[in-house]
């Protein structure tokens, strides 16, 4: 305590300081500015942020091994997100963007804080800006482009949460006009994802394999690449079309035990379009993507050896290589007096997800169907209707079918009011 005390009365001493050395430069130097003062600009704060609930009604309906079968339905509301996301503007080259959010957590009875982005950018050129810190890499259009907001579709995709996250490194990103078509670009440098090893879970459950983008340290001496390229071909920009990707030549920890797995390489690559147009008095939008991720050095099948010498397997040998797609349009009659119908917007979207197989055909092709991570192929359609209060205050209906291979179809009918400030 004594310490603490002590700390708080030198920082003072040294603000009354810091403070009477100012006002006695300006008193002195007449016109001449102070140390240090910020050129281009006065700093500026802005916090901006949303808040998002929701209410979801799930039929999970499982097939009996006599042909019936049978239905389950949960009913939940939830508060599920605050998100704050303050912008500083040091001066007219220098801005610090962060995002800090705060996840419901039904199944632990509380929240979570969470920091999804802290990146510093400077603008050293109009084509061009240098950033640093935790980033989200432009990849794909869902991951790259859309959020809560702009997804207009209320629930999430399936297989579009796979490839690379949020990630800590440093880059430049940019735009360039060619002619009345634009690009934009970004290149970065990060610290790459981390490869699971699960020695603890036995079965089909494993998480051997899978790839995790929450690290804000590094587990080796390797760093990731990656990128993104957008062509706008039109004046208007209404068609955005882009190619991204990213390679980390080691995923796993150095000087491991199970370092002849470890090595592992991933590579992950994405293509997605955006369009959007008005035919009056509709407005309608596209969009699609489509994404791929491989780790090589994927046969995994190690065991263990219990006390008495006895070795069981923990995973058998699989290809990790998963994909994910998905494609939707919405349309809204923004052209139309009235009012009401000019805030509805409808939207409908399909998608799909497979997951890695077994390299041994008896298990690829088992029934039912034997997976790793304990996951099957999966089809996904969603109708979602929306209106729009304001520009920034949507309440989505949405119905959402996901069908999976030797697993239980879900439908759900989903409602959730984004609120934005």
């Amino acid at each position: 305590m004594k310490k603490i005390i002590l700390l708080f009365v030198v920082c003072f001493i040294c603000f009354n300081f810091a403070n009477g050395q100012t006002d006695s430069s300006a008193t002195t130097s007449g016109t001449d500015e102070a140390p240090n003062k910020a050129k281009g600009g006065a700093t500026k704060f802005l916090l901006a942020g949303k808040a998002t609930v929701s209410w979801t009604s799930a039929n999970t309906t499982v097939t009996n091994p006599d042909g019936s079968t049978t239905t389950t339905r949960t009913n939940n509301f939830s508060p599920e997100a605050l998100m704050l996301m303050p912008l500083v503007k040091i001066n007219n080259k220098l801005f610090l963007d962060a995002q800090v959010e705060v996840d419901a957590n039904p199944t632990g009875g509380g929240a979570a804080i969470k920091l999804n982005e802290m990146i510093i950018y400077y603008r050293f050129c109009p084509e061009a800006s240098v950033f640093f810190g935790n980033f989200s890499p432009k990849y794909g259009i869902y991951m790259g482009v859309l959020d809560d907001f702009t997804n207009r579709y209320a629930t999430n995709p399936i297989g579009m949460n796979r490839g690379p996250q949020t990630q800590t490194g440093i880059g430049v990103q940019g735009g360039v006009q060619a002619g009345y078509s634009k690009f934009n670009y970004q290149l970065y440098l990060s610290n790459g994802p981390q490869q699971v090893i699960d020695t603890t879970t036995m079965g089909n459950a494993n998480l051997t394999g899978q790839l995790n983008y929450n690290n804000y340290q590094d587990n080796n001496r390797n760093k990731a690449v990656g990128g993104s390229i957008g062509f706008l071909p039109f004046s208007n920009s209404s068609l955005q079309m882009d190619v991204s990707g990213q390679y980390a030549a080691k995923t796993g920890a150095d000087g491991t035990a199970l370092d002849s797995i470890y090595p592992a390489s991933s590579t992950s690559w994405a293509f997605d379009l955006n369009y959007y147009h008005v035919f009056s008095p509709v407005m309608v939008r596209v969009l699609a993507e489509y994404n791929q991720t491989t780790t090589q050095n994927y046969n995994y099948p190690f065991s263990t050896t219990d006390s008495s010498g006895h070795k069981s397997l923990v995973i058998p040998a699989f290809d990790n290589r998963l994909s994910g797609w998905f494609a939707g349009a919405t349309v809204r009659p923004s052209g139309v007096e009235s009012k009401f119908l000019s805030n509805l917007e409808l939207g409908c979207r399909v998608g799909g997800y497979t997951p890695p197989k077994y390299t041994d055909a008896a298990l690829a092709n088992a029934s039912p169907a034997v997976s790793p991570w304990g996951e099957n192929s999966r089809t996904q359609t969603t109708v979602c209707l929306t209106y729009w209060f304001t520009w920034k205050t949507p309440l989505n209906f949405a119905y959402d079918v996901l069908t999976q291979k030797d697993a239980p179809t879900i439908k759900t009918f989903y409602t959730r009011l984004i609120f934005f400030f």
